[in-house]
């Protein structure tokens, strides 16, 4: 076996090397100037101009509308800090009955240095941008984002928190842009009906118009915003002059038609599958809105083929993998459902997840049901059908509302056993819904949110009755508000409880989930009842944060009772705690020296169980920084004193949990570049004898404007002296409860190969590649039993108390290893499984986009799937890699075209 350390020597040198390579990058440079931004004229407002005729979106400033004097008065906020504009930007506003138009004259004193680079909308290359930002309700919290770059390529989103953004959001707009010897043009035409705003007259919106130049990473905005400030959308100057609007209330219809084929070995006798294999499929995508702020999404039989795949993961561990959401239906609007997160510009958290109570993932999710028994032939469900999802979004007043509903379809799995054929369903029908409201008062100072979810299913069989709970309820209320005038100091907090209802069999296996470990068999707080037909349980937790500063502070408390549960429709990792953490820094952000600005935090935290029982507790160093060449570095250290864990066991008692220390650093090149590559490492030890290392490389290349390619290898390896192995129940074990809890040593090595390709041959017409190798190795050896609970204190099989194991196949080939625990008792003996493993997996995703006009898209996806476990328990890179090749691999076809339309 071949253990790797990172030795304290090895530690000082790598931090001395690397910063030595860091500060010899940082050359010399000259001190920032000092400016006073009070000299530096700006606009309180802005001014539209009603058009009195048409624009020709074409990069050309030739028309009447743009003839005026435009409006230049910018101001530096990086890198000098309230200084004026190295390039001017002149701009200009106006609209007409159905939509807004700016324009801006780019002024740049070296346009061949001008950064064109292309991409994918919504990809925000690295390249020279203007943003856009409309706070259409003057609310100083939320905006709409457009972005344009020189080459024409798009983006958009939509900004919350105060400066926080979602780019899931996509409207329909135009722009257009020329590169020429005075710098840079662009046209931009935003319909009406793509923005939501009050039903007046006149209308007063918050504008911020933002450049950024990539050579000198200089952002110009219409705002002072001082370094170590709080507060983007409220600094935005106002936008008059625009009257006699409304929005259009045009209905949009985007239908889809998709074919379909799938490329496998299979078996001829296999009845539900042939080689290859073809289907179709045709769904359509509705919008309209339903007042002058509220608008309502509609999807009937959805597809996302396009959508790119899931990384392949490999979890170990006792809690649930979980994965972003991707799908474009889910993912608009996606932060109208979030829940406990906004109010503070910095959320610290240690041992807790905030409860995500909506969780889109769980719509259309895998079947959940397994199938029972043997068979020869199986055909079963990937996914679960999506029949048809309706969301509505916008504001009523003040106050933003949001309401989803979903229904997926009852799923069979077809088998055949001894030539007969039989269907079982492995996913019954299902409602999810979910609402939201959120109020917040117009100064932006203070909120208030309620949400609430439900997930109903049709439970008309057996199996599912057994399985699956029939009704989950959640509800909450969260919000915050600044503590003084300055909005210095702010609070947020949540509460969010848990209602659901099933047969005592899911009941029960709700009870003993990871989450919570009902029948741990050494506590008084919770009590395990397998006749239950309910689960309840509430959530809670308040967080105070400085917002402004180079001080800060970030504390919070939390507490969640043994019987929340809102995996239905929502997800959450474990449940029965209480959290306290604390986090003070220091951030240096005016350059000096080699830096450009400095972080350093300290983290604490401690958590204990809802009875009481400490549990975890550790501390941690967190440091990162920027130099004045734009390489950065980022590191922590943290430290868990020896502990008590109450969930090493799975179920089980508590165990005292050892010492454990870990590392990471980061190290990261100009990221303006054409290459640019990041290192990253780190490693962990505990008493116990474990140890982890890993590393990550991440190189991406732009060879030409349109071509980059990003490549990240990583590795990790991990010694674990006490992995959870299975439970054997033995009466006679009084010392750990009448189980006997094993575990054994886990030598686990991960490699994999991530490798991205986009090439754009225009800002409509892009070529994605994802391509991901993973080899994962893991191999068991000295299996023991813990000795007695609230310990780290293990009996080895084979060394102690006259016990022996032996690999013994042929007495059982699913169990091989016999254990006699107890030499003085021969007959008190049992099996175990061989765990090993070899997993070996190659992800191929390629996805040609074409938008052939506004809204409408042509793709064309091939996708690639292998998987392979041949030698468990053997790490070898070479072979794995061939064996991987020549397994045998799915394909799939797929052509889909969505055309929109606005009537």
């Amino acid at each position: 076996m071949t253990r790797i350390t990172a030795t304290p020597q090895a530690v000082r040198i790598f931090l001395f090397t690397t910063l030595l390579l860091i500060a010899g990058t940082a050359s010399a440079q000259q001190a920032d100037p000092q400016c006073d931004p009070t000299q530096v004229p700006l606009a309180d407002v802005i001014r539209a101009e009603r058009l009195g005729g048409p624009v020709e979106l074409d990069g050309v400033l030739d028309d009447a509308a743009w003839q005026r004097p435009g409006e230049t008065r910018h101001m530096q906020n990086d890198p000098d800090n309230g200084c004026l504009p190295r390039q001017v930007t002149e701009f200009w506003v106006a609209y007409d009955n159905s939509a807004l138009y700016v324009a801006a004259r780019l002024h740049d004193s070296a346009p061949d240095s001008i950064s064109a680079r292309l991409g994918r909308r919504d990809t925000w290359p690295s390249s020279d941008w203007l943003y856009i930002n409309l706070d259409t309700f003057n609310d100083d919290r939320n905006a709409f984002s457009f972005s344009i770059n020189p080459a024409g390529v798009l983006g958009d989103s939509k900004l919350y928190n105060d400066g926080w953004g979602d780019n899931s959001w996509d409207g329909v707009w135009e722009a257009a842009t020329r590169i020429d010897e005075l710098g840079w043009v662009a046209e931009v035409r935003i319909p009406f009906s793509q923005l939501k705003f009050p039903a007046s007259e006149e209308q007063v919106w918050g504008m911020n118009l933002s450049r950024r130049t990539l050579r000198s990473n200089e952002r110009t905005d219409l705002f002072h915003n001082p370094r170590g400030g709080s507060g983007y959308g409220k600094r935005f100057p106002d936008l008059v002059g625009i009257s006699g609007i409304e929005p259009e209330t045009s209905t949009e219809i985007t239908p889809y038609l998709l074919g379909k084929g799938e490329f496998r070995d299979v078996d001829r006798d296999d009845p539900f599958a042939s080689d290859p294999q073809f289907s179709g499929n045709a769904g359509v995508d509705f919008k309209t809105a339903l007042s002058n702020n509220l608008t309502l999404n509609a999807a009937v039989n959805p597809d996302f083929g396009q959508v790119e795949v899931d990384p392949a993961v490999v979890n170990l561990g006792a809690y649930e993998t979980f994965y972003e959401e991707r799908r474009p239906f889910f993912v608009e609007d996606a932060n109208t459902f979030r829940f406990g997160r906004e109010g503070l510009n910095s959320n610290w958290s240690f041992n807790w997840m905030d409860p995500m109570l909506f969780y889109s993932r769980r719509v259309g999710r895998a079947p959940q049901l397994g199938i029972d028994g043997d068979y020869d032939f199986v055909d079963r469900p990937q996914v679960t059908t999506i029949l048809g999802a309706a969301k509505v979004s916008g504001k009523v007043g003040n106050t933003s509302v949001g309401a989803l509903s979903a229904f997926t379809a009852k799923e069979k799995a077809h088998l055949q056993i001894d030539g007969k054929e039989f269907e079982q369903v492995v996913e019954p029908f299902t409602n999810y819904s979910v609402v939201r409201a959120k109020v917040t008062k117009p100064d932006g100072t203070c909120g208030l949110g309620i949400m609430a979810t439900s997930t109903i299913r049709d439970l008309d069989d057996p199996v599912s009755q057994a399985a699956l709970d029939k009704r989950s309820f959640t509800g909450g209320i969260d919000g915050f508000t600044k503590l003084d005038e300055d909005g210095v100091w702010a609070l947020k907090a949540y509460v969010a409880g848990s209602h659901i209802t099933g047969s005592p069999e899911a009941i029960a296996d709700m009870q003993t989930s990871s989450r919570r470990y009902f029948q741990r068999p050494d506590v008084d707080h919770m009590d395990y009842d397998p006749d239950a037909t309910e689960l309840k349980g509430w959530v809670g937790r308040a967080g105070v944060n400085k917002e402004s500063g180079n001080w800060r502070f970030n504390s919070a408390l939390g507490y969640s009772s043994p019987g929340f549960e809102i995996n239905d429709v929502g997800f959450q990792y474990r449940t029965d705690m209480i959290n306290a953490s604390v986090t003070p820094g220091y951030s240096w952000r005016e350059p000096h020296g080699i830096f450009r600005n400095q972080s350093l935090f300290l983290g604490m935290y401690k958590t204990w169980d809802t009875g009481g029982n400490p549990a975890e507790y550790g501390a941690g160093l967190f440091y990162w920084n920027q130099l004045k060449n734009y390489w950065s570095v980022d590191s922590s250290v943290f430290i868990n004193p020896e502990r008590n864990n109450p969930r090493l066991t799975r179920g089980g008692p508590m165990m005292r949990a050892p010492a454990y220390r870990s590392w990471d650093l980061g190290l990261s090149s100009d990221w303006r570049k054409n290459w640019v590559v990041s290192v990253s490492g780190g490693g962990s030890s505990d008493d116990g004898g474990s140890r982890t290392a890993f590393g990550r490389v991440r190189l991406e290349v732009h060879p030409m404007a349109s071509l980059g390619l990003t490549v990240t290898p990583r590795y990790t390896w991990e010694q674990e002296e006490a992995q959870h192995y299975d439970e054997i129940t033995d009466p006679a074990m009084t010392s750990t409860y009448g189980n006997r809890y094993i575990f054994a040593d886990l030598e686990y090595r991960q490699f994999s190969l991530e490798t991205r390709i986009d090439w754009t041959f225009s800002p409509k017409l892009t070529l994605q590649a994802y391509v991901q190798p993973l080899f994962a190795v893991g191999r068991y050896t000295d299996h023991k039993e813990l000795a007695r609970s609230s310990s780290f204190e293990f009996d080895r099989f084979g060394r102690d108390n006259g016990s022996s194991i032996v690999h013994d196949p042929a007495g059982d080939a699913d169990n091989p290893y016999l254990v006699t625990p107890d030499g003085a008792d021969p007959a008190n003996t049992f099996r175990l499984a061989d765990r090993d493993f070899n997993f070996k997996s190659l992800k191929v995703n390629m996805v040609l986009r074409w938008e052939y006009a506004a809204g409408s898209t042509f793709y064309l996806v091939w996708t690639q799937d292998r998987v392979d476990t041949q030698n468990p328990g053997d790490f070898d890179l070479g072979r794995d890699t061939r064996s991987l090749l020549d397994a045998q691999g799915e394909h799939i076809l797929m052509v889909k075209i969505s055309q929109y339309f606005s009537l």
